[in-house]
């Protein structure tokens, strides 16, 4: 069975950190099921993509001079909790499966362990014996991840009168999952931010030992990747025969889109060479993933003939969202034109930011 690649974040160079996992074994339980499962696998992927893509906009509350510009490469290193690398599958109510073994229900996230989890048993709708099945399948693994790596790079400048903007690009790429032309892998991210020091707005603020700012950000990620997900795979290690004229699908696919908003208050002290900086705000985040096309679930078997088949189409429509206090505190270092930066943020979960800076004020 092919694997479904689970994207991490976009660098500046174009590459694509990737992990796979094979999380369309849950469609087997049908999409009602499957979709529970799945939010429950997802969740940690999606929390720390939205704290990544916030963190990183800023070092300092000063701004540029007019056409000034910064252009900066850091990396996000967003802590995945403990508790976040299992779910439990016995506390989410699935309609058409059921634990093969009720105390064993602690499946891997997609941070958690590289081992699979519990079996879970398809129940036969059709049978005339209560808890006859189908068939089985057991919870994915994880991928064994203490830290979602986050790279970014980004421009800033001075185009109004104590005003920044900023900007994250990175046009639609197109690259094949270990050369697989059926997982070809497609993602693009935009975002765009501002930062204004009020305090020089303000008379009675002017003369205040430190710089401040408001600031606010947004950033878009869209990434899809093709998958394949076909009959065969749903009935492992076990001889049927496939209905007569059943046409698997080739263009299945899954699509994941991401929305986050930052916004918040930023202040800075500068000592000598050395600035250390401080935010609050709010981290707001929305990720969204589908998957589609047709996917064959086994309704009824007979022998060793599969007899009826059941297609969900689209079936699977999630949406994670995150809304938190962001607490953020770190430094900067200016070396001449360069700088070096390094801070800790606390959202969803905890992250360590840091990276470079080629600044012209």
């Amino acid at each position: 069975m092919k694997k479904i690649v689970v994207l991490l974040i976009i660098a500046f160079s174009g590459q694509i950190a990737s992990a796979q996992s094979d999380v369309t074994e849950f469609i087997k339980a049908g999409s009602v099921d499957a979709s529970k499962m799945i939010q429950g696998y997802l969740k940690p992927f999606a929390y720390s993509l939205g704290d990544g893509l916030n963190n990183g906009w800023y070092y300092t509350a000063e701004t540029h001079e007019r056409f000034g510009f910064d252009f900066s490469m850091s990396i996000t290193a967003v802590r995945i909790p403990e508790s976040a690398k299992t779910f439990d599958l016995g506390k989410i109510s699935l309609q058409n499966v059921y634990l093969d073994d009720p105390a064993n229900s602690i499946a891997q996230t997609v941070a958690g362990a590289e081992e699979w989890g519990p079996k879970i048993n398809i129940l036969d709708q059709n049978a005339t014996n209560p808890g006859d099945t189908l068939g089985s399948f057991h919870s994915p693994p994880g991928i064994d991840m203490d830290n979602v790596p986050i790279p970014m790079a980004q421009l800033s400048f001075g185009l109004l009168p104590h005003t920044d903007f900023m900007f994250r690009y990175v046009p639609n790429l197109h690259f094949n999952q270990k050369g697989d032309e059926e997982e070809d892998v497609r993602v693009g991210l935009i975002g765009i931010g501002v930062k204004n020091s009020f305090r020089d707005w303000m008379p009675v603020l002017k003369n205040l030992p430190f710089d401040a700012a408001v600031f606010a950000a947004y950033s878009h990620i869209d990434a899809s990747t093709g998958v394949d997900f076909q009959l065969e795979d749903y009935l492992v290690n076990k001889s049927f025969s496939t209905p007569d004229g059943y046409q698997p699908d080739e263009n299945q696919e899954l699509d994941i889109n991401t929305n986050t908003m930052k916004i918040g208050l930023i202040v800075s002290k500068k000592i000598a060479f050395i600035t250390f900086f401080g935010g609050i705000g709010n981290s707001s985040s929305k990720t969204t993933v589908d998957l589609r096309g047709r996917y064959p679930v086994a309704v009824e078997i007979e022998g060793n003939q599969i007899t009826e088949v059941k297609e969900e189409v689209d079936p699977i429509n999630l949406s994670f969202e995150s809304s938190r206090i962001s607490l953020d505190a770190g430094l900067r270092m200016k070396l001449g034109f360069f700088n070096v930066f390094g801070s800790i943020n606390k959202a969803e979960y905890t992250s360590l930011n840091a990276g470079v800076s080629l600044s012209v004020r």
